[in-house]
């Protein structure tokens, strides 16, 4: 016979997944720490809490920890970087399922999460450990980038609570820096659409970009085109076709015969509009100020398509560098 204490605890963990991912967190990781630790916090969905905004920096944010002494101090953003769950994970399974709309919480479908890395420390001098009180503390996150949910189940960002211990911590570089890995590289093009409105169904996207040296290419490694996000129904394949004299095109084709919808019209296999935005990523030592005269959209050749195959005339694809957006 099945234990229903079993179930209730597996509910329970089922729970705790969805509001640690998806979502913004209930708590930092650790939920206590000593002045001067890193904590990591949960900023929410890339695209629920973000609004599917492409680029997140630590400059976005504006961070401050209260103390349990009422001592309200500024804290550095060091890192902010994303993650998904696995696709078989509990937490997307469950969206799949719409078992979360049960649990109390409304996620987006094969949504990722925002985090930050954020030392205990002095702004500007991360060796100095801030004066906190022993007691509880709230961290207080705010960006124009974010939206702040703040459902029955997921935590505020205004007031993210961490218990603060005794004692204090030194530098710890090695923990701070395997993060950096996750960190994203910044040497990429987003393709988009310019303007959605009015538009609630799109079937794909055909893309054409140019390049005009590939000496900046390094170790002789050539662009390539990811999704910019998570979602398994994407299909995008592309093409690297070099001219012979240090120019080539790049042919992108990005496709879901379910269609990129509105979270609202979302149903089965579908992928979200904002899932139409691709990276070209290219391994380059230069400069951005070198690399974007590099690559050009070629706008003319660059379309969208309907369910029906047919060309969106009021849709057409922009290409920005991420240090621009």
């Amino acid at each position: 016979m099945i234990n229903k204490t079993y179930i209730t605890k597996l509910m329970g963990f089922a729970v705790l997944l969805l509001v640690i991912g998806g979502c913004t967190q209930t708590k930092p990781v650790p939920g206590y720490a000593r002045a001067g630790d890193f904590v990591v916090l949960g900023l929410g969905g890339i695209h629920r809490n973000a609004g599917s905004a492409p680029v997140l920096r630590p400059d976005d944010l504006t961070m401050t920890i209260t103390d349990a002494a009422a001592n309200t101090y500024d804290l550095e953003a060091r890192f902010v970087f994303k993650s998904y769950s696995d696709y078989e994970s509990l937490l997307t399974t469950s969206i799949v399922q719409n078992t979360d709309a049960q649990a109390g919480l409304d996620l987006t479908l094969f949504d990722g999460g925002w985090f930050v890395l954020a030392p205990l420390s002095v702004v500007g001098d991360p060796v100095t450990p801030l004066s906190l009180a022993v007691g509880m503390a709230s961290v207080s996150i705010t960006s124009p980038k974010l939206i702040n949910t703040a459902g029955i189940r997921e935590g505020d960002l205004l007031n993210i609570p961490l218990e603060i211990i005794a004692g204090t911590s030194t530098l710890d570089a090695d923990y701070m820096l395997q993060f950096l890995h996750y960190v994203p590289g910044g040497k990429n093009f987003v393709i988009s659409p310019d303007d959605l409105t009015g538009v609630s169904s799109v079937a794909g996207a055909f893309y054409v970009i140019d390049y005009y040296d590939d000496s900046i290419f390094e170790d002789g490694l050539e662009p390539m085109v990811v999704p910019s996000n998570h979602n398994p129904y994407v299909q995008l394949s592309y093409n690297v076709i070099p001219n012979g004299n240090g120019t080539g095109k790049i042919q992108v084709t990005l496709l879901n015969p379910a269609g990129f919808t509105s979270v609202s019209n979302a149903a089965v296999n579908t992928s979200l509009l904002a899932d139409l935005d691709v990276k070209l990523i290219y391994f380059s030592v230069a400069t951005p100020a070198v690399v974007k005269p590099t690559f050009s959209l070629d706008a003319a050749s660059s379309y969208y398509i309907d369910i029906n195959g047919d060309v969106i005339p009021s849709v057409g694809a922009t290409m920005t560098h991420a240090i621009d957006l």
